[in-house]
């Protein structure tokens, strides 16, 4: 089989800043081949490596690099660099290591690539523009798609019916995209549009989502939208307080920070996961303390503090009752952001079928959404914090960082009672009710 096209994200720039977070935060598991390259780097004490312990750890079957006391990769030093980079190269390091942030996925004939806005740098649109890295990025996909792969099938567009066509699949991004980033009204107007499509769509006969009765379809729902949503003065929609139940809940989830070092915390540190999120479920009394990842805490911590009147500035978290207040979350630079995340995980379709826990289309692209108010919600979480009643662009690019981490990693988020609550919140028609009422 001929090398699949490489197709890149737009409107995305990156390029590391040596935060070190995903040095802290993430195991890097290696295979045998890359083990026996490391072992013959022959690493000693005076390469300023730990001496106390492996490099590397036996993980199931295979193997993952070792950390040091304070949680950090072996191979990280005081400065946040790698000592395998400095000493032999990028090359030389795991494939793990140099693939981050990127994410590759399969798709019908061609590979796609996505950005993981966990990285502060992508967050932030740092650094050099993905369009340029081609080169790069080329020879990496190959090595993570190698050319003999098999096309995966496409997903399908709801639960239980038969997968799309790939061609399909593109004709809707092309639509969700256009519809998400064209015209005057906010970015949540547009994006309620969209899911009130999508979900017209989802009524229709399986023999209407292929070919041409599709492409002559989407035009149509797409006007009906829009005179759903006409513009910004729709009347707001309120989630019920279930909805709300389950909203926190997905939330709880994205926020859970797993790292080497609450590993370590052996019982006490998963009972403490059980109590906040037992705490999330009800919403009563003040928001679990929760530590931001530490990429976040080196972006932003220091700036947003900065911009806070030290007189005002309370450092206590807000109770679950403040977060349902109006914190300024329709501000076009806010919108800009989502606009971008949103175009890199449809265009690395990161966000449903393989790449993301096997869901339809629809369940994933609902998923999708909830990440919109899931980040303004911890966005406004993060203000009150601070003692503040509005949110800034800060604010929702650390706490997109923070949310994204896991946001098709988790396999809290792969499982069935996950799943089943995307699926009763879309049939209780909240998805919509949620996007709007944490925009406000």
């Amino acid at each position: 089989m001929a090398r699949p096209g490489v197709i890149l994200p737009i409107l995305q720039n990156w390029s590391c800043h040596n935060c070190g977070g995903c040095c802290r935060e993430h195991q890097i598991v290696i295979t045998a081949e890359e083990k026996k390259r490391i072992d013959k780097q022959k690493w000693k004490t005076a390469d300023g490596v730990v001496d106390d312990r492996p490099l590397i750890v036996a993980h199931g079957d295979r193997f993952r690099l070792n950390h040091q006391a304070d949680g950090a990769c072996v191979f990280l030093d005081e400065k946040g660099l790698c000592r395998i980079h400095a000493k032999f190269g990028e090359a030389a390091k795991p494939l793990a290591c140099r693939a981050y942030p990127y994410a590759v996925h399969p798709s019908g004939n061609s590979v796609t690539v996505s950005l993981r806005f966990s990285c502060p740098s992508v967050v932030q649109n740092l650094g050099e523009p993905v369009a340029q890295q081609r080169k790069n990025l080329e020879a990496l996909a190959q090595e993570i798609v190698p050319s003999n792969y098999t096309a995966p099938k496409a997903p399908p567009f709801g639960s239980g019916q038969q997968p799309l066509t790939w061609p399909d699949v593109t004709l809707l991004l092309a639509f969700i995209e256009r519809g998400l980033s064209a015209g005057k009204a906010s970015f949540v107007t547009r994006l309620l549009r969209v899911l009130s499509w999508l979900e017209l769509l989802e009524q229709t006969p399986d023999d209407a989502l292929r070919g041409d009765p599709l492409g002559r379809l989407l035009p149509a729902l797409h006007e009906a939208s829009v005179r759903a949503f006409p513009d910004d003065t729709a009347p707001l929609l309120k989630p019920t307080s279930i909805a709300r139940t389950m909203f926190r809940q997905f939330v709880a989830q994205l926020l859970r920070h797993d790292t080497e070092l609450t590993a370590r915390g052996g019982l006490m540190e998963r009972l403490r996961l059980l109590s906040d999120g037992v705490r999330f479920t009800l919403g009563r009394g003040r928001v679990p303390e929760m530590a931001d990842p530490i990429s976040v805490r080196v972006a932003f911590s220091r700036g947003i503090a900065e911009s806070m009147d030290a007189s005002t500035g309370s450092n206590q978290m807000p109770t679950f009752s403040q977060l349902e207040g109006e914190f300024g979350g329709r501000n076009p630079e806010f919108d800009e952001l989502f606009v971008r995340y949103f175009r890199v995980k449809l265009q690395g379709l990161h966000f449903c079928g393989a790449a993301f826990y096997e869901m339809s289309f629809i369940d994933g692209f609902r998923s999708l959404a909830l990440m919109y108010p899931a980040t303004l919600w911890v966005a406004h979480m993060r203000a009150t914090r601070d003692g503040r009643s509005t949110v800034a662009l800060p604010d929702v690019q650390a706490a997109l960082a923070t949310v994204d981490h896991n946001f098709g990693y988790s396999p809290a988020l792969a499982t069935a009672g996950s799943k089943k609550r995307i699926r009763q919140l879309a049939k209780m028609q909240q998805i919509t009710a949620l996007c709007s009422w944490y925009s406000r």
